[in-house]
């Protein structure tokens, strides 16, 4: 009986599991006509997680941007609104100017934005 009960619960972590994939698929496709898109994730241990999708234009004003947050797999990507409009400089300056507390609420939305810096100047050998 115990086998069966742990059976089910691997079974259905896998179900939610894909469901979270097929979200993410799906925000990766909304974002992508809009530019160059930047992935950033946080994983929380006593806090939420999150992954943020961020857009932007090749001269690095953001164009869209989304986050899913949360504990369970009922979480879906909700857009980010606010920041749309300034560029990846900006923000990632206004981030890191913030005390480093609140700068690990934002460490997925500065991946994010790193990633789309070194999408748009990369490193030249």
């Amino acid at each position: 009986m115990i086998y069966l009960a742990l059976f089910i619960i691997l079974v259905l972590q896998a179900i939610a599991t894909l469901q979270q994939v097929r979200q993410y698929k799906k925000a990766v496709r909304r974002l992508r006509p809009l530019g160059t898109v930047g992935i950033g994730s946080k994983k929380g241990k006593l806090t939420p997680g999150n992954i943020v999708v961020i857009a932007c234009d090749q001269g690095g004003r953001i164009t869209g941007g989304e986050i899913l947050e949360g504990y369970t797999i009922f979480s879906r990507f909700q857009a980010l609104q606010q920041i749309a409009g300034k560029t990846i400089y900006e923000l990632r300056d206004e981030y890191r100017a913030l005390p480093a507390k609140q700068q690990k609420v934002y460490r997925a939305h500065l991946q994010a934005l790193d990633a789309l810096d070194v999408r748009l100047n990369p490193v030249e050998e």
